[in-house]
Parts: C-alpha cells; structure tokens; sequence
C-alpha cells in the first residue's frame, strides 16, 4: 500500500492499457528493449485485445507513458520456449500468467513503477486464481523478482533477441 501512495505523491497513476495507447507502448519497449528483443507493435495489438487485464501502464503527471507490463496466460508452465515470447496465440484458460514485458522509461527507472506493474499483474493472477507466474529476465533483474518472491529456476533455453535469459517463477497462493 505504501508503494501505491508513494506513487500518487509522485503523481504516477497506473492502470490497464487502452487500444489508442499501444503506439506510445510500443515506443516505451523499443527504447528498453533491443530491436530483437522488443516486442512488435502486432504482438501488443494481440496482447491488449486478448489479455487487457494483464496489460498494465504508468502514466507520469505530464500525461507520458513511463511504464508497463504485460503478459498473456498459457498452458505452459514455463516460458523458456522462444514460441511463448513471440505467441500470438489466446490460450485464456491457461493457468500460468506469462509476463512477457516490462519496460520503465529511463528517466523514471528506480522509482518503484517496475514493482508497482508487476505487483498489478500478481494480484490479477490472484484474483483469476492461477496456479503460477513465469517469466524469463536477464541476469542483472534476477535480484528484483526475487524480491517479488519469484524463485530463480536457471539459465534459460531461450535465445530471444540473442540474450541470455534466466527463467524465474512464483507459485501463486
């Protein structure tokens, strides 16, 4: 809660990504995210029509997207597999919550946005009541998922925009 507040006093407000947004999305990823790595502005398109609870962004008191976090539900307890990362696939009855994206805007990095989008997509998998949240980090982010108590699982398979991943994941309760 208080992360919330500090927020607010901040003058950041979160919530759900709409369709007439997804430009700016799409420009915030590119900017945290190598080409190869990023997501396409399709792969967005897809994830706001088919998973809007699990597409979250902060806006700044200006009005600028600062930040988001996205993810899509699956089958798939991991999400080590290059298919996953680039799935345009709806599997809604999926019951692991794949967080595909992350992205803070450089300025506003340290803040606590990151933490705040991710603590919405927790509690969303709560409330739908799924079994876990994966998701694949680089090496330098292991240290803050697992502060959201995500259990480091190992290197990953996965070769996605030539990076070298770390799969990590959280039972949910």
């Amino acid at each position: 809660m208080s992360l919330s507040l500090n927020l607010q006093a901040s003058g950041i407000k979160l919530r759900p990504i709409e369709h007439d947004e997804l430009d700016a999305a799409h420009k915030l990823e590119l900017s945290c995210y190598t080409p190869e790595a990023a997501a396409s502005r399709e792969a967005f398109t897809f994830r706001q029509a088919n998973f809007p609870q699990y597409f979250w962004s902060a806006w700044n008191s200006d009005e600028q997207l600062v930040g988001l976090a996205c993810a899509i539900r699956t089958y798939a307890s991991s999400c080590e597999e290059d298919e996953v990362k680039g799935a345009h696939r709806a599997e809604p009855g999926g019951e692991h919550l794949c967080v595909l994206s992350v992205a803070v805007s450089p300025s506003a990095r340290l803040s606590g946005i990151g933490k705040a989008l991710m603590e919405a997509l927790l509690r969303q998998a709560e409330l739908d009541k799924l079994a876990s949240v994966i998701l694949m980090c680089e090496e330098h982010l292991i240290p803050f998922y697992e502060g959201l108590t995500f259990r480091y699982i190992g290197p990953s398979k996965s070769a996605h925009g030539g990076i070298a991943w770390h799969e990590m994941s959280r039972i949910i309760e």
